[in-house]
């Protein structure tokens, strides 16, 4: 423990006098439980209060008497807490698992409750960086890049049981020769280098690389085009013109409805669905590949719809899609009624400057100067604070910029009467933005 040693004097060999990432590792390995303050157990009953046969199993693997294994020794203690310092945790609670996993300078141990009964070392070189969404998991490592957790719909770029955990397992590209004769071409321990970005995304990931972009999951033929039937569980090069190799992506949306955009530098090309003209390149056909976008993106707003999407678009907010009755009522997207398919991305008129934005398929908030104005099926509620998030159960609460929440508990006037409150379990955040008011006529 940073003690240093004369000339000549070497270390016994013994299990204290490992590095703390090794002693961390191989505790937790023997069983010993790292989560001195129960949080993945608080966690799981906050996000899923009545799901109690997955806090037993939470219980029964990260059992109480195993945390006095940290006590044996000062070494030990001191790798828990540099371990709890600078590593990284990621929890995914559902409704019948809890999916947690810690990784400390790249050991990784994961814990499915409907697969394992332990903390599970991930078999694998070590990690240098982890992506995650939901149930799906790719680490790039010194070796390549390693996958595990669901595939249902093969986003992790090979086949398997859908119902089945899939344990950390090589990537390959078979379908993609560039993106495989570069990996070969870097050193054995610097696979890593192959790799520009990750996203993972609802059954989707995308992979970006100096030699091209792949993708494998679900509606893959919007981004790839329609791959030969032994190909489609797996990686295949994104359909783009030639020359094009993204350095950056955007990736939102629901399950089948996802909305992607591929950055080069200031070019831009978008695909997803389209059936509502969401993707605002003026028509509503199907996608099998990307085009190139004919308006800028910053960010893509919205992600809870299916219909429709807002657009971030340098300080206008850009509406494409299904008009929902609450924007045709809002009065911001004129000459629009409810259901009319608004194909070119056009911007949202708001008669003030507008400094937070959040909107889904039957409600939209935004935030102007001492007010935050929250439309639901139509109706209009004055908020008076500059709300930064809020949540859309009973009752309606907002929270201020200095995180105290208040919940409504009347209206008069069309302006919401608060009173502070308790914060909710779930949350969603308003999006920062600054958007110009559009000119009155």
């Amino acid at each position: 423990m940073n003690v240093e040693l004369v000339a000549g004097q070497e270390l016994p060999v013994a299990l204290h006098t490992l590095n703390q990432g090794a002693v961390w590792a191989c505790l937790v390995g023997g069983g010993a439980n790292p989560d001195l303050e129960d949080r993945v157990l608080e966690e799981a009953q906050e996000e899923w209060p009545h799901t109690t046969r997955m806090h037993d199993k939470i219980r029964k693997a990260l059992a109480p008497e195993a945390k006095c294994l940290w006590f044996l020794c000062r070494k030990f203690f001191f790798s828990l807490n540099v371990a709890e310092k600078d590593g990284e945790c990621y929890q995914r609670p559902g409704h019948d698992r809890c999916y947690h996993h810690h990784m400390y300078m790249g050991r990784l141990f994961m814990l499915d409750t409907r697969h394992h009964t332990a903390l599970t070392r991930a078999r694998m070189p070590r990690a240098l960086e982890v992506y995650s969404n939901t149930w799906t998991h790719i680490a790039r490592t010194p070796k390549g890049l390693w996958g595990w957790g669901t595939n249902e719909e093969g986003q992790l770029g090979f086949k398997s049981a859908s119902n089945l955990f899939v344990n950390p397992t090589r990537l390959n590209f078979p379908s993609c020769p560039n993106i495989a004769a570069l990996e070969a071409s870097l050193p054995p321990w610097e696979k890593h280098r192959m790799v520009t970005a990750v996203s993972i995304y609802e059954y989707q990931t995308f992979i970006l690389t100096p030699a091209g972009t792949v993708m494998a999951g679900n509606k893959a033929n919007w981004f790839t085009g329609e791959a030969d039937e032994d190909n489609r569980k797996l990686f295949n090069p994104v359909a783009v013109p030639s020359g094009f190799v993204p350095d950056h992506i955007m990736h939102a949306g629901l399950l089948n409805a996802t909305t992607v955009i591929l950055s080069m530098g200031d070019r831009q090309m978008i695909s997803g669905r389209n059936d509502y003209g969401q993707l605002g390149l003026g028509h509503d056909d199907g996608m099998s590949g990307f085009v190139d976008l004919p308006f800028r993106v910053d960010r893509i707003i919205t992600s809870e719809t299916r219909f429709f999407t807002v657009f971030l678009s340098g300080r206008q907010l850009l509406f494409a899609g299904e008009v929902p009755f609450h924007i045709a009522q809002s009065g911001l997207l004129p000459g629009f009624s409810e259901r009319d398919k608004c194909l070119t991305a056009t911007p949202l008129r708001f008669p003030e400057r507008v400094k937070g934005f959040w909107g889904e398929y039957d409600r939209m908030v935004w935030v102007t100067e001492g007010v935050t104005h929250y439309c639901h099926r139509g109706n209009l509620t004055m908020v008076p604070i500059e709300a930064t998030a809020f949540n859309v159960e009973d009752p309606l609460r907002f929270c201020d910029s200095t995180g105290q929440w208040f919940k409504v508990v009347g209206e008069s006037d069309g302006v919401a009467e608060l009173v502070e409150c308790e914060a909710p379990i779930r949350r969603e955040d308003i999006i920062p933005v600054s958007v110009d008011p559009s000119p009155q006529s």
